[in-house]
């Protein structure tokens, strides 16, 4: 069955739209239970980066869905469906968790939802990969970044939001079931035969990642992702606490960075969508980078003024965010273009892996120096990381381009663009 256009963000757009509720579970909600528990932020920085394990071990799990499948269900469908019914199941028996419990519970129904959550991203990576062509790519992220955030919504907003008045046991099996109904096109989905790929032409073995790591400038090709995606956990994964001991409610935390926040992401990726051909992948990296620049001033002046109300707050938010967005969607464009079509899933998670890494060390140092320099303190570090970052970026860009192995990877598609 040849799918259009159309068809292909559809079914791209159910996928992450389910992986998005685990993950803004994680990111938003998380962090505001470990601090309504009583741990404090070196705790946090020391403990919260090991529920990111799951996600750094992607390559792992990329190992297991290239060597087991079904051919008959499809290479990457074969992995998805279960791993959505154990993520739903998982959300189902952490209802049963409530506030003033053992955190440890807590910890390890987070950490298996994390486990089948990064395990679905790896086949959706790699089904998204395959189906899409390299002029389709710029709105096949716009809409895997946009429905990625509209699942954000949910885990991390809606659940803060609701949690008074709905109760946490309500909130957990809701999410369940919009996880459960995000499954159907897939499930309904049967085989894609897409521009003479065929999902089951990538060998049964563990070979695809070392084939992966043996290209030529592979490390020039981690270093940049690395680089590019730290800056990303340094500047945000610190809000949910920040706003947290600025004492706003778990309402006003969730309708911030649960809504607001998640929102703005969407059409910063829906503007990055239009711009990305038009600009270039290397000038969307770095203008999109830069505007970074104005989400870090933006923080500084609400903590150096204490402006903590929400008419101060939400202007800086809605910024960051959009522009968020818009780095996402460019990175994700760049690292689909260094993916190979037979060993999509194995490619672009080792390098998401090294992203997921490098963000994770970005959130535990702003969180070191939140706690010990203050909250400004650590916005004022990013302003220079930034800079640097960008620095890498572009020289690591150009020699990566300049080899004939990655500039000539999607060299027939790039003329039809």
């Amino acid at each position: 069955m040849q799918l259009t256009t159309s068809s292909k963000l559809i079914l791209i757009g159910s996928l992450y739209l389910s992986q998005g509720i685990p993950n803004g579970f994680f990111r938003h909600t998380t962090p505001v239970v470990f601090r309504e528990s009583g741990l404090s932020l070196e705790e946090i920085a020391l403990f919260y980066p090991a529920l990111y394990a799951p996600w750094m071990l992607k390559f792992i799990w990329s190992i297991f869905v290239d060597r087991f499948h079904s051919d008959r269900r499809g290479k990457y469908r074969s992995w998805i469906i279960p791993l959505q019914i154990l993520t739903a199941g998982t959300m189902v028996g952490l209802a049963n968790w409530q506030f003033g419990s053992s955190v440890s519970i807590f910890v390890l129904g987070v950490a298996l939802i994390n486990i089948f959550s990064s395990m679905q991203d790896v086949s959706t990576d790699g089904q998204a990969i395959q189906i899409l062509k390299y002029g389709e790519r710029g709105w096949g992220n716009a809409v895997q970044v946009g429905t990625f955030w509209i699942g954000y919504v949910v885990g991390g907003g809606l659940i803060l939001m609701l949690m008074n008045s709905l109760g946490w046991n309500f909130l957990l099996i809701a999410m369940s079931i919009i996880t459960l109904l995000a499954t159907l096109p897939i499930v309904y989905y049967k085989k894609v035969n897409n521009h003479s790929i065929d999902e089951n032409s990538s060998p049964k073995s563990f070979s695809g990642l070392l084939d992966f790591l043996r290209q030529p400038k592979i490390l020039l090709i981690l270093a940049l992702i690395g680089s590019y995606r730290m800056i990303e956990g340094f500047i945000r994964s610190i809000l949910p606490a920040m706003f947290k001991d600025w004492g706003m409610e778990l309402e006003g935390i969730g309708l911030t960075l649960g809504i607001v926040a998640p929102i703005s992401a969407l059409g910063g990726a829906l503007i990055a969508g239009l711009l990305i051909n038009r600009l270039g992948r290397l000038r969307a990296l770095l203008i999109f980078g830069s505007l970074q620049a104005l989400s870090v001033m933006g923080y500084l002046f609400l903590n150096i003024e204490s402006l903590t109300s929400a008419k101060w707050v939400f202007p800086v938010v809605i910024i960051d965010h959009t522009i968020s967005g818009m780095t996402t969607v460019a990175l994700f464009s760049v690292m689909m273009d260094w993916s190979r079509k037979t060993h999509g899933g194995t490619d672009y998670t080792c390098m998401d892996c090294v992203g997921v890494f490098a963000m994770m060390v970005g959130a535990s140092t702003s969180y070191l120096i939140a706690h010990y320099g203050g909250y400004a303190m650590s916005f004022g570090f990013a302003i220079p990381l930034i800079l640097i970052s960008l620095l890498v970026v572009a020289y690591l860009y150009f020699l990566i381009e300049s080899d004939e192995h990655w500039a000539g990877l999607n060299v027939q598609e790039k003329v039809k663009v």
